[in-house]
């Protein structure tokens, strides 16, 4: 029992040092083509989404209507962003758990938070269990757009769910002797997203990056990202219309153009600077084809699939970057800029800000700006009353003077 125990502490021990590797994240490709999720937290009286896009089949030689339909549960309604964003983090920790050898995973909800950096709080709590509630209760449906990876076919796809189920344990209430899966909660994903999985039809994403992009930068990134194919295909231009109203999600209520200056070129801008995307100004990025269409262009730069790169490939201090959610290219970059001491300093600092419960909504830019300006931590916790984001630092240059 004893040797059961020590195994099973060693497996949880295993699980928590891969959830640190934030690069290596997964995303199911059916589900990054079309949204499944609100762009906002708010769906408001919302309870369907529908998705329609036209494509050329090769074989029949005729334009093919695909289309998605979502329909949120009755009571919990759609998800949103949020419930996006959950669903990102469990594939990251399906694939760190088992390798998505099975459909069941074994949950430790702190651990989960820790990845999604979110703070151990009762919201959090609280906030998860609505997140899973909705993707149990979602209905999918798939017209001649969810592509089976086994027979390499557009297929239709009936109503399924996200998720099958969960349950969640209140750690209070086991004993010292339980095992790892009687401390854990548990989900299972349901059958047809399984089978997608099992399929091979997932693709490596960086996941610290969607960790710190807006809901649209994250949207267009797994979207951009399922269809680079570097370097054969590095440049993906393609009708602004269907891509921020099919592909992301934006509201078809929103005018082209307020779309394009409002969502599409902040969002392109958040992964040019995470290094994800070419530079170039606007009048490069959006072209008038005619009165009301545009064209949008978008050039992967040739560091973007540093995310992918194995960790025996990075530096040291590249590697623990990447594991506290700074992007492959900007760790690459503060490697090469800044001092050692410097950097160290900076990991340490973020650590013990992190420690206290507080979210870091974009880890790159606080990272730059603690190097910048010499942050430390201050190991006076306790004694401040600053606001939560200055009061455990203190800048280098204020201890010199």
């Amino acid at each position: 029992m004893k040797k059961e125990r020590d195994n099973q502490k060693s497996s949880a021990e295993s699980l928590l040092h891969r959830l640190e590797d934030l690069r290596n994240g997964r995303d199911e490709m059916n589900l990054c083509e079309l949204p499944f999720a609100a762009l906002s937290e708010r769906a408001g009286n919302r309870r369907m989404l529908q998705f329609e896009v036209e494509d050329y089949d090769r074989t029949s030689g005729q334009t093919i209507c695909r289309s998605l339909i979502v329909k949120g549960d009755p009571e919990f309604g759609l998800p949103t962003e949020k419930d996006e964003e959950i669903y990102l983090g469990l594939l990251k920790y399906s694939s760190d758990f088992n390798g998505f050898s099975s459909p069941e995973i074994f949950l430790v909800r702190s651990a989960l938070f820790d990845l999604m950096g979110w703070p151990k709080s009762d919201w959090a709590y609280r906030r998860l269990a609505l997140g899973m509630q909705r993707l149990v209760g979602v209905r999918l449906s798939y017209q001649n757009l969810w592509r089976d990876n086994r027979d390499k076919q557009w297929r239709d796809q009936g109503a399924f769910s996200i998720l099958e189920s969960f349950r969640f344990r209140d750690s209070r209430l086991i004993t010292g002797n339980a095992s790892f899966s009687e401390h854990s909660s548990v989900f299972r994903w349901s059958s047809v997203l399984f089978d997608s999985f099992d399929s091979g039809y997932l693709k490596r994403v960086d996941y610290g990056l969607t960790r710190q992009l807006s809901p649209t930068a994250r949207r267009l990134y797994r979207y951009l990202d399922k269809h680079f194919h570097p370097p054969r295909r590095r440049v993906i231009s393609m009708d602004l219309s269907r891509l921020a109203y099919q592909h992301i999600g934006i509201s078809k209520g929103i005018a082209l153009d307020k779309v394009r200056k409002r969502y599409i070129a902040p969002a392109a801008e958040e992964l040019v600077q995470a290094g994800y995307l070419v530079d170039c100004d606007l009048e490069q990025r959006f072209q008038s084809l005619k009165r009301g269409i545009w064209s949008a262009h978008f050039e992967c730069t040739t560091a973007a699939n540093l995310a992918i790169a194995p960790v025996a490939e990075s530096s040291r201090i590249v590697s623990a970057l990447c594991q506290r959610g700074i992007s492959a290219n900007l760790a690459v970059q503060i490697e090469q800029r800044h001092s050692r001491e410097a950097v160290v300093t900076a990991i340490k600092a973020l650590d013990e800000q992190r420690r206290t419960g507080t979210i870091i909504r974009s880890p790159d830019r606080w990272i730059s700006k603690a190097i910048v300006a010499g942050f430390q931590p201050s190991g006076e916790l306790e004694k401040s009353r600053l606001r939560p984001e200055r009061r455990i630092f203190r800048a280098r240059r204020a201890s010199k003077s």
